[in-house]
């Protein structure tokens, strides 16, 4: 399975977006997005500064999505995977194991110390996440609130 990884780009936002959707609107997720929505949020993270995104390609098709940035934190910068995803028909065959890898890969090399990242709790994802080496914080807690009065 020959593959590569390269950073998101504006020219993929139309073919990722649709990904996006067709990957959330599934179980366990069954989400409805809006497309100009979803659109907006990947246009919002490639003009982050900060922003590293990348695709996992597959003969020449996307396969896999990570949206994230990167944060200055007290022990040098970390990355916060905001959105990471895999083409249905390639889920459980080993590519976002692969991806993963890669990304931690390339992280490293860039001095970048951790990945962040929230996801629902007793769900597919929480698996992947803990099969691949991530570790639940137990002294912390996800909170958020309206900026709304």
């Amino acid at each position: 399975m020959a593959y590569r990884i390269i950073k998101l780009k504006e020219k993929h936002i139309d073919e990722v977006a649709s990904l996006y959707i067709d990957v959330f609107s599934r179980e366990p997720w069954n989400e409805k997005n809006d497309f100009k929505e979803i659109r907006l949020y990947i246009e919002r993270m490639l003009i982050l500064n900060s922003n590293q995104s990348f695709l996992y390609i597959e003969n020449e098709q996307i396969i896999g999505v990570a949206l994230g940035f990167v944060k200055p934190w007290y022990k040098g910068e970390e990355y916060i995977l905001d959105t990471f995803l895999i083409h249905p028909d390639s889920q459980k065959k080993g590519r976002g194991q692969i991806f993963l890898t890669e990304i931690k890969r390339i992280l490293n090399n860039k001095n970048v110390e951790d990945i962040a990242l929230d996801t629902d709790k007793h769900t597919p994802a929480e698996n992947f996440y803990l099969k691949n080496g991530f570790k639940p914080n137990e002294e912390s807690v996800f909170l958020f609130s309206s900026t709304k009065y």
